[in-house]
C-alpha cells in the first residue's frame, strides 16, 4: 500500500489540520486520475504530474507553512512511487522527456 506523507506529518505534528486537508485531497485526486491513465502515453502521465505539481503548488505557503526540504523530498518520492506502483517506469519516462529521474516535477513545480 501507498503510505502518503501527510501520515507521517500527523504523527509529528508538524503541519496544520487544514494544510494536511489539503494536501490529502490533492493526492488523492492524483490517485484518482492514475487509476484512468493511459500509461503508454508519455504525454498523459506528464499532465497527471503536472496536475499534482500544480494543485501542491497552490497549497505551499498557505498557513503560514511552507514545504520544507524533507516534504519536498517526500512528496516527490511518493510521486515516483505512485507512478511506479501504476505500471510506469519512471527511469525510462524521464529520459523519454530528456530530463533527470530524479527532476520529473521541477517543470512545475514551485515547492
Amino acid at each position: 500500500m501507498l503510505t502518503r506523507p501527510t501520515g507521517n506529518w500527523r504523527q509529528l505534528g508538524t503541519h496544520p489540520d487544514s494544510l494536511l486537508q489539503r494536501v490529502d485531497q490533492a493526492l488523492l485526486t492524483f490517485e484518482t486520475e492514475l487509476t484512468t491513465l493511459d500509461t503508454t502515453s508519455d504525454q498523459a502521465i506528464m499532465t497527471t504530474v503536472a496536475h499534482v505539481v500544480l494543485a501542491l503548488n497552490q497549497i505551499d505557503g498557505t498557513d503560514d507553512h511552507s514545504f520544507d526540504t524533507i516534504d519536498r523530498e517526500e512528496l516527490s518520492e511518493y510521486i515516483d512511487d505512485a507512478l511506479t506502483r501504476t505500471g510506469i517506469d519512471v527511469e525510462a519516462l524521464a529520459r523519454r522527456q530528456g530530463i533527470d529521474p530524479g527532476a520529473l516535477t521541477d517543470q512545475w513545480r514551485d515547492w
